[in-house]
C-alpha cells in the first residue's frame, strides 16, 4: 500500500468513527481533541504528499527550463478548491490557506530546482 492509499484508508476510518457523545465534558473534549490530532496527522501527511508531487513537477520543469511560478496554474488550483468548498470555512479563509500552501510549495521547488542547471544530478 502506498502512502496516499494509507492516508485515504485512515481518512475513511475517521469518517466511520463514532463521534463523541454524551460523556462527561472532560471526556467529550478529550475525544474531540483526539479526533483533531488524528485529522492533523492526516493533513500533514497530505501536505507532504502534495509537496512531493509538486516537486516532481518542479524537477520536470527544471529539466525543460520552464519557470517554477505559473500564475494561471495557481488561479486554477484556487478556483478548484473554492468550487469544492462546502464550509464551514469561508471562501476567503480557504483562499488564504491554499495561497500559503502554494507559496510554501513553490519556495521548496525554488530551493531545490531553480538554481540547478538541467544537467545537474538530483
Amino acid at each position: 500500500m502506498n502512502r496516499f492509499d494509507d492516508i485515504m484508508t485512515r481518512l475513511e476510518a475517521l469518517r466511520r468513527q463514532e463521534k463523541p457523545g454524551d460523556e462527561a465534558a472532560a471526556e467529550v473534549i478529550a475525544a474531540w481533541r483526539d479526533r483533531i490530532d488524528l485529522i492533523d496527522t492526516i493533513i500533514l501527511a497530505l501536505l507532504n504528499e502534495r509537496s512531493q508531487s509538486a516537486n516532481a513537477i518542479g524537477h520536470v520543469k527544471q529539466q525543460l527550463g520552464l519557470p517554477i511560478y505559473v500564475p494561471e496554474r495557481e488561479k486554477s488550483v484556487l478556483a478548484n478548491v473554492l468550487t469544492q468548498n462546502d464550509g464551514p470555512l469561508e471562501d476567503e479563509a480557504v483562499r488564504r490557506l491554499f495561497e500559503r500552501i502554494i507559496d510554501e510549495t513553490r519556495s521548496l521547488e525554488r530551493r531545490r530546482y531553480q538554481h540547478r542547471s538541467p544537467d545537474a544530478s538530483s
